[in-house]
């Protein structure tokens, strides 16, 4: 906006686009609230150093960067907004969560997210977690959450280094065999990024800075690497990542993991893998914690000797008590 252009708005006067605002020397309250009404409207302009009556009084030139720096921010908005004021500056922000399971030509379930970035994780995060069973993990000898791990770093990575200002929606769709996640980007290289060759760059610091102060996400390239850790542990498989105008994650999983287990018919159809067993017996354990072996044995479809079996090789559960009075206990 030139010099002209300014001195016409302010010899035009106040509207229900242009506000006046005195602030010599610091933002006030009111500034913020007609920021949010803007929003909530068709946007405007705020002129500050003007009083009401169209006199320029200016403002302190050593505030200037004070000012700039507590500004609201396109960043601020996305992560703290309410939904409206974000459609009013970010019309194409959305989330489109899919799974696509059973009905391949539309899909099983969907959640389209348009809300601000930290209750968009936590929509993503629960609508991956109805969908992905907690398969049996052991890192070494400990029991791990590598499902809740995998959705950590690929949730915060598609929200917090999107290219926000592209038209493309973001998706993220599980299907028999993967997790895939789309979204815009302002790419540094092309192609599939290498774990050990990569260099990690943050596309939106202020939105990964934020991430980082509540806990979800942590320094910057970690994610990347827990993510190959905790994939090869849930699936055996690597994960891809692909660089371009569009970053794509891809997330292999095994066909166990979309299954509604825990019944007799489900542990026949799958392959009888050692981690499908325990998996199994864990969550069966965990909806009734006096089940007995053998009733186990008959939701796994193996006898009861192959049940004890593979109970003795996990750690942290214990059988207390004795007999019907007794009950199985998982130790953290």
């Amino acid at each position: 906006m030139t010099v002209k252009e300014i001195e016409k708005l302010i010899k035009d006067g106040e509207k229900i686009n242009i506000e006046f605002k005195e602030s010599k020397s610091a933002l006030t309250r009111d500034i913020f609230d007609t920021v949010c009404a803007f929003n909530n409207r068709n946007g405007g302009h705020i002129l500050l150093g003007v009083k009401d009556n169209k006199e320029i009084i200016g403002v302190e030139v050593n505030k200037v960067n004070e000012i700039i720096k507590n500004f609201i921010t396109l960043a601020a908005i996305l992560l703290f907004g309410k939904d409206n004021s974000i459609m009013s500056v970010l019309p194409q922000h959305k989330t489109d969560a899919i799974f696509r399971v059973e009905n391949k030509d539309r899909y099983d379930d969907r959640d389209v997210i348009i809300t601000n970035l930290i209750d968009s994780y936590d929509r993503l995060i629960q609508f991956e977690q109805k969908h992905l069973n907690d398969l049996f993990v052991l890192d070494g000898i400990q029991n791990v959450n590598a499902r809740d791990r995998i959705l950590r770093e690929i949730v915060s990575n598609t929200l917090a280094h999107r290219d926000y200002s592209s038209g493309f929606p973001a998706k993220m769709i599980i299907d028999e065999e993967k997790i895939l996640i789309e979204n815009s980007n302002l790419a540094h290289s092309i192609g599939e990024l290498n774990l050990f060759k990569f260099e990690p760059f943050s596309k939106n610091p202020p939105i990964s800075k934020v991430f980082r102060e509540i806990g979800l996400a942590d320094e910057l390239g970690s994610g990347m690497r827990n993510t190959y850790k905790f994939t090869e542990l849930y699936s055996n498989e690597k994960p891809i990542f692909e660089e371009g105008s569009i970053f794509r994650t891809i997330v292999p999983i095994r066909k166990i993991a979309t299954k509604k287990v825990g019944i007799k018919d489900v542990a026949q159809d799958v392959a009888q893998k050692k981690e499908d067993i325990l998996f199994i017996i864990l969550d069966e354990i965990k909806k009734n914690p006096k089940i007995s072996r053998k009733k186990i044995a008959e939701k796994v479809g193996v006898s009861v000797k192959t049940i004890e079996r593979y109970i003795k090789e996990i750690q942290n559960l214990k059988f207390i008590g004795r007999g019907s009075n007794g009950y199985w206990k998982l130790e953290e």
